[in-house]
């Protein structure tokens, strides 16, 4: 039977200037026929392009068509010599790109609904289309197809599943070349670099090649998912069983007599909790008058770890099963009355890091008195629910929540199911958001990193097929940041991320020190992530067409010399733009620069700096010695103000591309 991949139906984005790969499947021996003819010509165009070919005993048939410029609309049909015809309609050439890594490349706009309402309804453009690939794994070899995915074009209805940085990547370019860009999307959440590569990748990591080869057998398989059933359900069951919230009914409110206070948002450890495991029900009164009574609400509640339900004078109004998500429910109209209400929150602590995220907002609001989405602060008339809340601790375990085995994360599945399919099919590049899962690796990640890009290149059979890569963002584990402290393996990995631009040829990075949320590791601005790659990109494919800066400033040459009692540090920048600026996006860090520190007999010392001029950063360090080294925004998040280069490319001078963090010798 006559069969073409997935990626060859239609509305697919061909790329541009090169060959049109048409390949699939069926009997072998038959005769295959191509007919590619332009839709949308003019008098002195050839309007149809064939080739033909004979499938091979293997089943599988491969032909090349010649390569068109972008903004051709074509339609393919393929038959073969048994009368099989099939024709796939509505295809256009312009920029491919595949875009892969895990969760915040994945993130969606179903979670980014309330941040980009306006974007999301006037999203219809036809030169913007994604393939996406839904997250599975496949560890027997690689796929020849991918098993689901469908091309469809950016408009309201479609958007909910689109990636926000996809989005924002491929409009930034169609914006400043006009050209139509293809996502292919490759992604999931959690998942390790090593699940993003082949065998031949891993040739020199044998003790991977055998983890995915045990994961290779059905049994084994089978075996591990009704294992992961088994613990997971066994222990959510015995914590059902004992929590004296179930029997008691405490979603209508908790036990009087035996209440405790916490204040809200908070870690569990805060009121000497440290290491629960178990439920806790939390209740907090309040009082709604006319602007709500009666009528339907929103209730936020940031993230909260692990699980929760929540119920308003008893009536359940959401759930979510981990931690981060943000709890957004919609309370139903009657439910909330005048004058007292209640508002009971279970919530299920696994590993004992309980908490109700700090910094987050608590709030009960309706279109009388909407949130803005990328505030904290709370919108007049809303409903403040931070503060003291009361609690009564429904089950304390005696053991965590097992660790079940993440079967989607395992060397080389996704790689075989997701990515291995579409190496076929020509791209212009890759652009690649992962390193959450591995930050724990610095040297190793670099070498797997170059492993990668050389293995995705000889796939591809494009030697120099860039690679964009997103430098992890800012976010702390103890927030709010502690200025004598948050070092840990996030600033770490950053600096390996920078190294493989400098390792390997045609990889490039973008800086998101100040896209990140420091008590989320989700943020929202998928708009900042998704265009600096695409600011990259067109840096890289279209020179001279990106009317600002790609990247920060940097540092081009360093002076220290004696003054007084100490040295004066003299830090000379390039790439400016139209100078040098210092801003926070965070509010309460702005007023000084805070980020730098020196390097002096084996010391790291913290040391404010300020912009001198537009092109120079003054440092005074006052210990005796001299200083051997500089350090930026090596922390997991910034403190102060940051580095900026400015551009006037939509006619006003604004912040542009933020410095990169640093180490670097005197």
């Amino acid at each position: 039977m006559l069969r073409l991949p997935r990626l060859l139906t239609d509305c697919a984005v061909l790329q541009q200037n090169k060959p049109v790969h048409v390949w699939g499947w069926d009997e072998p021996g038959r005769r295959i026929e191509c007919v590619l003819t332009l839709t949308e010509t003019e008098l002195s165009d050839d309007t149809e392009y064939k080739a033909d070919c004979t499938v091979t005993d293997e089943g599988r048939f491969s032909l090349y068509l010649p390569a068109f410029e972008a903004g051709k609309k074509l339609e393919l049909k393929v038959s073969d010599d048994k009368g099989e015809t099939l024709t796939v309609k509505d295809m256009i050439t312009g920029a491919v790109w595949f875009a892969t890594g895990q969760s915040n490349m994945d993130l969606t706009f179903d979670r980014l609904r309330d941040n980009y309402p306006e974007v999301i309804a006037a999203s219809e453009n036809d030169s913007i289309r994604c393939f996406d690939i839904t997250s599975e794994t496949e560890y027997s070899g690689p796929l020849e197809d991918t098993r689901t995915g469908v091309w469809k074009c950016a408009k309201p209805e479609n958007m909910y599943g689109f990636s926000g940085t996809c989005y924002f990547f491929a409009k930034r370019i169609h914006d400043v070349i006009g050209i139509p860009v293809g996502i292919v999307h490759a992604s999931l959440g959690g998942s390790h670099i090593s699940s993003w590569m082949d065998k031949e990748m891993l040739s020199g990591y044998p003790e991977l090649i055998s983890e995915s080869e045990k994961y290779g057998d059905p049994e084994f398989r089978e075996s591990v998912i009704r294992e992961n059933e088994r613990i997971s359900s066994g222990w959510i069951a015995e914590c059902e069983k004992a929590d004296k919230g179930r029997e008691g009914n405490w979603k209508n409110g908790i036990p009087e007599t035996e209440k405790s206070t916490m204040k809200l948002p908070n870690f569990f450890t805060a009121a000497g909790l440290d290491d629960f495991v178990g439920t806790i029900w939390f209740e907090k009164k309040f009082t709604a008058g006319e602007m709500f009574a009666g009528k339907a609400a929103r209730l936020w509640l940031g993230t909260i770890t692990d699980t929760d339900e929540a119920y308003v004078n008893g009536t359940f109004v959401g759930t979510i099963g981990y931690q981060y998500p943000p709890r957004k429910y919609t309370i139903p109209e009657g439910v909330i009355r005048k004058g007292e209400n209640t508002l009971v929150l279970r919530v299920r602590a696994d590993g004992g890091f309980g908490r109700v995220t700090p910094g987050k907002r608590l709030m009960i609001f309706n279109d009388e008195c909407k949130a803005d989405p990328w505030s904290n602060e709370l919108p007049a008339g809303a409903i403040d629910l931070s503060g003291e809340w009361d609690y009564v601790i429904g089950c304390k375990m005696d053991k965590k929540a097992p660790e079940t085995d993440p079967l989607n994360w395992h060397p080389m599945g996704l790689f075989n199911a997701m990515t291995a399919p579409c190496t076929a099919y020509p791209i212009e590049g890759i652009i690649w958001y992962q390193g959450e899962s591995d930050a724990g690796m610095t040297d190793e990640y670099v070498e797997l990193t170059r492993l990668q890009v050389e293995g995705y290149r000889r796939l591809w059979k494009d030697e120099k097929l860039p690679y964009i890569l997103a430098q992890l963002p800012n976010w702390t584990d103890s927030y709010p940041p502690s200025s004598d402290g948050d070092h840990g393996q996030w600033d770490e990995f950053r600096e390996a991320q920078k190294k493989i631009t400098k390792l390997v040829p045609g990889t490039y990075m973008t800086v998101n020190i100040d896209a990140g949320e420091d008590n989320d590791l989700h943020p929202m601005n998928k708009l900042l992530v998704g265009t600096r790659l695409a600011d990259v990109a067109l840096d890289v494919m279209y020179p001279g067409t990106c009317k600002r800066p790609s990247q920060g400033p940097d540092v081009e040459s360093i002076s220290c010399e004696k003054e007084g009692e100490g040295y004066k540090i003299i830090l000379s920048l390039n790439n400016t733009g139209e100078g040098a600026a210092a801003y926070s996006p965070d509010i309460a860090k702005r007023g000084s620069i805070r980020d730098f520190s020196v390097v002096c007999g084996g010391r790291i010392v913290p040391v404010t700096a300020e912009l001198s001029d537009d092109a120079h950063i003054s440092i005074f360090f006052e210990g005796g010695a001299k200083p051997e080294g500089i350090r930026y925004l090596q922390r997991n998040t910034y403190l102060g103000e940051m580095i900026y280069n400015t551009s006037s490319d939509d006619g006003e001078k604004k912040i542009c591309k933020p410095m990169a963090p640093f180490i670097l010798k005197i």
